[in-house]
Order: C-alpha cells, then structure tokens, then sequence
C-alpha cells in the first residue's frame, strides 16, 4: 500500500482537472503502472485481510462482536479495493482504444475517491474491530490500543477528505499508518510464533 500511494507522485501522476487527451497520453505510456496499481491494491488488501484473520484465530475471538465488525470491515475493503482496481485496469484499455469518456470517467472515480470512501467504513470499522478483538497473549496491549486510536484518527480524516484536499492528504498519511502498524504488528506476530516454536522444541 506505501507502494500504492507513493509511486505516483514519482512518476508525473496526473491529478484532478487534467484533460481526457492528457489522460490518453500518460496512460498509453504508462500501461503497466496502471495494471500494477491495480494489482497492488488487491493482492495488498488480501494480504491485509489474512492477517487480520489470523488476529482473530489466534484471539478466539471471531464470532465475539468485536471480531464480527472485523470481519465486515474486512468484506467492505475487498469491495472497495476491488472496484478501484477494475477502473484502474479500465483505463490503459480504454486509452488504447481512445474511448476518451471512459477515461476521463474512470480516472475520476478512481483518483482519490479509494483515498476518500476506505477512511469512512472500511478502516474504521477494521481498526476498531481488532483493537477491542486482539487478545495480549497474541500480541502486545498496545497494537490493541494502537488500532483503537487509528479506527478515531480514520473517522477524523474520512470526515475532513469529503471537505477538502487537506482531509484528502490526511487520510493518505493515515493509510500509511495503517500499513505501518500492519507491518509491524506481523513482524511482532512472527517474532512471537518463532519463539514460541523454539520453546516448544526445548522442552
């Protein structure tokens, strides 16, 4: 997901109120980052969900309350997730074919609007989900507090992104944060198994 949002800016991403023609060009000439878009988007958000899944497993915790809005937040991503990746994919096919309507409606819906709708449901309601599920014999208390402050800073930020860019550079700086705290909690997760299988093998 960090490699989502920041690859773009690297390479001359055109953002809202470029011409269907300028569309036309840059995504002729940069197919690929399109279809990898996509395709990280989805991959990404499965890996996402399967982690999030295993939190669960490891808590007892999946048909608590708390692991059932886990587990709805992890259905609306995939949905969202999907849809964005499908009109990412639309556009160097539709540049191609110079279906310039297709293009300039397609990138629209998918410039920024992920970066709009996955703080309003998705996020929240994923964060708040495993912050009350995650058991301290998993993982450590704080990735549970952690996540319950995200689930609020994602609420903040889903709110001020319908109201202007700032909102909308908030929500992307939060979901580098939650990729972070992803990363970081299944290097925790992985430290604490490898330990455990060791101590395992010792007795």
């Amino acid at each position: 997901m960090i490699t989502y949002f920041t690859v773009p800016a690297l390479t001359g991403w055109p953002y809202a109120g470029a011409s269907p023609q300028r569309l036309i060009i840059y995504a002729n000439s940069h197919g690929l980052l399109f279809y990898a878009g996509g395709w990280l988007q989805a991959t990404g958000a499965t890996l996402c969900i399967l982690f999030f899944l295993t939190l669960l497993n490891r808590s007892g915790t999946a048909l608590h309350m708390a692991g059932l809005v886990t587990l709805v937040g992890c259905a609306l991503l995939l949905a969202v997730v999907l849809v964005e990746a499908v009109l990412l994919e639309a556009i160097p096919a539709a540049a191609h074919a110079k279906d310039t309507a297709t293009v300039a409606t397609a990138f629209a819906l998918s410039n920024g609007v992920f970066a709009r709708i996955f703080p309003l449901a998705p996020a929240p309601l994923l964060f708040i989900g495993i912050g009350y599920a995650l058991r301290p014999v998993v993982l450590h208390r704080r990735y549970a507090d952690s996540a319950k402050v995200i689930a609020a800073l994602f609420v903040v930020a889903g709110v001020a992104a319908v109201f202007g860019t700032p909102g909308l550079v908030f929500a992307i700086i939060m979901s580098v944060v939650q990729a972070i705290w992803i990363l970081t909690a299944a290097a925790a997760l992985g430290l604490s198994s490898r330990r455990t299988v060791q101590a395992d093998l010792h007795e």
